[in-house]
């Protein structure tokens, strides 16, 4: 069986195993638990602060995805930055 581009997946297991280092596993374990924090925290504060019923809820659940998207974005720019 082969994978992509006729890739026997021996040839595929090791060619990842050459390629990928594991300061990139690290990295990515760290970035991933960081966004988490930042999704979980912001959900968490507009949640908490939401006022005006199911408009309010609606509104804040916006906001929060917003904020969540942007600040990933930020910080996912200066992490890189730091680690690499």
């Amino acid at each position: 069986m082969a994978i992509g581009r006729g890739l026997d997946p021996g040839q595929f297991t090791g060619r990842i195993t050459d390629i990928v280092v594991m300061g990139d596993v690290y990295n990515g374990l760290i970035k991933a638990a960081f966004f988490g924090f930042i999704i979980s925290s912001v959900g968490c504060y507009m949640g908490f602060y939401t006022q005006g019923g199911a408009t309010g809820v609606g509104r804040s659940t916006t906001q929060a995805v917003v904020i969540s998207y942007v600040s990933i974005l930020v910080s996912d720019f200066m992490m890189t930055a730091i680690m690499f």
